[in-house]
């Protein structure tokens, strides 16, 4: 596969956060091997630069990590203005949502969508439906109750977690400390230890997805699955997820429940509509 040199939150880590990491199936399932930046690989198609594939990245933390030049395609913003001093060195090939758009003076024809809208167009193989209805806490959320109680609180059948175990970019040194958490979660709390494919078929196959995981509503939406964003006393970004709901042309409410859910969703989530993703395609900054 051409190698290409990537960021995104959590890249150097074995447990990663599932909106995060998808950029990285995403690209795989376009033929391409992400690295990180630091990856000392002659042959990348993106010497010198690094693509920002996927997640809610756009902020001035960012781009004071990574100092070289910066492509964006489909990254959201968290509701703040860059500083003005990076502009010179960021091209955005697509955001996620018409807010990102505003909120960072981007010329208006700029195409939108998230990456993780692409799986189903880019998988042959279509999910297995289990039929029940899911519950995805947001990753800082994992370990707040035992899964028991997640479900018994939400009305869910099954709790997927958000944070997942994944391969950490070639070349980097995982955290035992963070393997640990995620072991003792699952002793502990019984919260299960999934591979990001796992959740993915998870949420894919579902009746209906309860999230407080951003991207477990693009995963839903993108399958075709009923959603609803879930607020457990903790919401993580507001601004990403209005990014969102107005790429879909809807109005957001944040619920507490299967329920609360089921009868959002009814009454505004299913009159949601993604873009036509071709020109997110087209925006990739590389050749394909």
């Amino acid at each position: 596969m051409p190698i290409i040199r990537t960021y995104h939150w959590l890249q150097s880590a074995v447990v990663q956060n599932l909106g995060d990491f998808i950029g990285t199936l995403v690209l795989k399932k376009m033929g391409f091997q992400a690295v990180t930046r630091h990856a000392r690989h002659v042959h990348t198609i993106n010497p010198g630069h690094c693509l920002l594939p996927i997640g809610s990245v756009l902020y001035d933390r960012t781009f004071e990590i990574i100092t070289e030049p910066v492509d964006v395609w489909g990254c959201g913003w968290r509701g703040i203005p860059l500083q003005p001093r990076f502009a010179t060195r960021i091209t955005f090939h697509a955001v996620r949502g018409p807010q990102t758009v505003a909120g960072l003076g981007l010329p208006p024809d700029t195409p939108l969508g998230d990456p993780a809208l692409l799986l189903p167009r880019l998988s042959s193989v279509a999910p297995k439906q289990h039929g029940r209805t899911v519950v995805m806490p947001h990753y800082f959320r994992t370990d707040a109750v035992t899964a028991r109680q997640r479900c018994l609180s939400t009305g869910c059948d099954l709790l997927v977690p958000a944070r997942i175990i994944a391969s950490p970019a070639p070349g980097t040194r995982p955290s035992l400390r963070s393997i640990w958490k995620m072991v003792k979660a699952r002793l502990t709390l019984d919260i299960p230890i999934c591979s990001a494919a796992q959740a993915i078929d998870a949420v894919a196959g579902a009746a209906f997805v309860l999230t407080g995981s951003l991207h477990g509503a693009i995963l839903a939406q993108a399958y075709g699955i009923p959603w609803a964003a879930h607020d457990d006393g903790y919401v993580d970004v507001p601004a990403k997820w209005l990014d969102w709901a107005a790429y879909l042309g809807i109005h957001l409410r944040f619920v507490e429940n299967l329920n609360e859910g089921q009868h959002w969703w009814q009454a505004e989530g299913r009159h949601g509509q993604v873009g036509e993703l071709d020109s997110l395609l087209r925006a990739f900054p590389y050749p394909v």
